[in-house]
């Protein structure tokens, strides 16, 4: 059997870096991948952000490199991002995507369960020596890295759409991912958000939903969201996911111009087998050509492969 490391044709583009981010002083890993045709091209690409990256780097990589290889989907710059060892992603990816600390009815079990979701979350603080308030409000941080460091970072490395700039998250990812839309003066313009809610930003939420109205956005907006369709059965989060999607379109109606919502359900997924179905959905959703499969192949001339 042969020791060499031979990745994948589509993993081959991909590069990593450990960054010190200066807003926090936090470690992250960071993955860069090229799509292919970046050579080939002197256009600028469009950059999409996925948090997680750990995680959900190696799916996402595929879906990219696929849809835009048959036609049905441009190709972009992929960038991954997670927290580095040994720093415990699990607390500082909260730290990061959570804007508040949950008010006291966010913290309550729903009816029909005696699951505490942030009962379970301060038991994991507490283990690590941490207050139950410390594990929240690392968003401005967080987001500062992502736009006056590693975005610069890769802009400077490789040619960027500044208005094709897109985040993509999950869970606490989708809730950061929803937090950035609401500040809407920012380089992010398209969102790709995976069963989310508002339990982290509840404590402030009328006055950010009053001001992302009354703010004019410096490019159009386009939003996926999607959940699985198990996760409406869970009492827990089918009121979390209700929420969120409630706050997606009542942001909707205040700017419907300049912010487009599309919100799925994915039939029989949960939280844990979904985000696979709403990164490609949302992919081709916000970056698609419009071009079929079967379309894409008519025009392949089979002579010539």
């Amino acid at each position: 059997m042969s020791n060499e490391n031979n990745l994948p044709p589509s993993m081959q583009a991909l590069s990593h870096d450990v960054v010190k981010a200066a807003s926090n002083g936090i470690d992250y890993d960071v993955w860069t991948w090229v799509p292919p045709g970046y050579d080939q091209s002197e256009d600028p690409f469009p950059l999409l952000v996925l948090l997680d990256g750990g995680m959900f780097m190696g799916g996402a990589v595929d879906t990219i490199a696929l849809m835009s290889s048959i036609g049905e989907a441009r190709p972009a710059l992929l960038v991954g991002v997670s927290t580095a060892p040994p720093g415990n992603h699990g607390i500082q990816r909260t730290i990061d995507y959570s804007a508040e600390v949950p008010t006291e009815a966010m913290l309550k079990a729903p009816p029909g369960t005696e699951f505490s979701f942030w009962a379970m979350y301060e038991q994991m603080f507490k283990a690590m020596g941490l207050q139950f308030e410390d594990g929240f409000g690392g968003t401005d941080e967080f987001l500062s890295f992502l736009t006056d460091e590693l975005i610069p970072s890769v802009s400077g490395k490789y040619r960027i759409d500044e208005n094709e700039i897109g985040v993509a998250g999950h869970s606490s990812g989708g809730d950061f991912a929803v937090d950035t839309l609401l500040r809407k003066d920012t380089p992010f313009s398209k969102f790709i958000v995976g069963s989310f809610g508002t339990d982290v930003l509840e404590r402030t939420l009328e006055a950010r939903e009053k001001a992302f109205a009354e703010t004019e956005a410096q490019r159009r907006l386009g939003v996926f969201c999607g959940y699985g369709g198990a996760e409406e059965s869970d009492p827990y989060l089918a009121q979390y996911i209700e929420r969120g999607v409630a706050l997606m379109e009542r942001l909707q109606a205040t700017d419907p111009d300049n912010l487009s919502v599309i919100v799925r359900g994915f039939d029989r997924e949960t939280h844990g087998s979904v985000f696979p179905h709403i990164f490609s959905s949302g992919y081709r959703e916000l970056w698609g050509t419009g071009v079929s499969f079967v379309e894409a192949m008519a025009d392949v001339d089979i002579s010539e492969l």
